[in-house]
């Protein structure tokens, strides 16, 4: 990666790998989530077939194909899917690495175009890590929305097969158990979600995130709160809203934690 000469240069290097990061992170997710769920419905799938249908009869030795077809195309989707997963692993994380090289030359570069020698000698090092800081709190925020996503999926697509394996129990006795499997991963996916809260921890980091991006914008642009401030007050400013942000983010995690009679608290009701 050629060093670049602008700030400007290196902010489109880094929108450019932004991008690509969030491709190579959809990759990764769809492939995980043909691994853990779509291969497993296939070998299930194989395994009904030679339960439910009656081979008793089966003169042209289907069953052996259906096995051999199914069975060749399951392993097959497991060891592309497996690889493509860990190929984007790997992207991913060249790309985050290039990321921070990138911020980290931004830093310098807006430090030599600005001149920055009257900031206190603690500011300098505490601005750095506020991008890894950001970072932080974005990708928690993906763990947490692609962990609500798994287990909404899984409520939305086992209801449905549950459904359907109550309707098909009355003429197979095996559907039964299979409905009553369903239903329990059903209610504990939706038990685990209400538990846990991933969605909401999910917008909660996401927003602290946009606000810590926000002022880091606004205080490299010199706009908003900054504009005209000397440097040492923007300084100051710029430390006081971001710790504040972070001292917010902290609270409503620890919302979060508090069983649900606990928040909020409910008035008396009059008679």
């Amino acid at each position: 990666m050629a060093p670049a000469s602008t700030t400007l240069e290196v902010d489109q290097k880094i929108i450019e790998l932004e991008a690509s990061l969030t491709e190579h992170r959809f990759t990764r997710r769809f492939t995980l989530l043909w691994l853990l769920a779509g291969n497993p419905l296939a070998i299930s799938g194989l395994v009904l077939l030679n339960t439910l249908v009656d081979w008793t009869n089966d003169k042209h030795n289907n069953q052996t194909f259906f096995n051999v077809l199914v069975g060749a195309a399951t392993l097959g989707s497991i060891l592309f899917s497996t690889q493509w997963w860990n190929s984007n692993r790997v992207k991913i994380n060249k790309a985050e690495m290039e990321i921070r090289q990138l911020e980290a030359e931004r830093r310098h570069l807006q430090a030599r175009d600005t001149g920055a020698t009257n900031v206190s000698g603690a500011f300098p090092e505490y601005y750095e890590s506020i991008p890894a800081i950001r970072d932080e709190f974005r990708r928690s925020a993906e763990r947490y929305r692609s962990r609500h996503n798994l287990f909404q999926l899984t409520v939305i697509i086992g209801s449905i097969l549950t459904s359907v394996s109550t309707t098909a129990a009355a003429e197979q006795g095996i559907w039964s158990w299979i409905a009553v499997g369903l239903s329990a991963l059903v209610s504990m996916s939706a038990g685990i979600i209400a538990y846990f809260k991933f969605r909401e921890r999910s917008l909660n980091l996401q927003q602290t995130a946009d606000s810590i991006d926000l002022e880091l914008q606004a205080y490299a642009l010199k706009i908003r709160r900054y504009r005209d401030l000397p440097n040492d007050q923007a300084t100051a400013t710029f430390a006081e809203e971001v710790e504040r942000i972070r001292e917010e983010q902290r609270k409503k995690e620890l919302q979060l934690e508090q069983p649900p009679e606990a928040t909020p608290q409910q008035r008396p009701q009059t008679v």
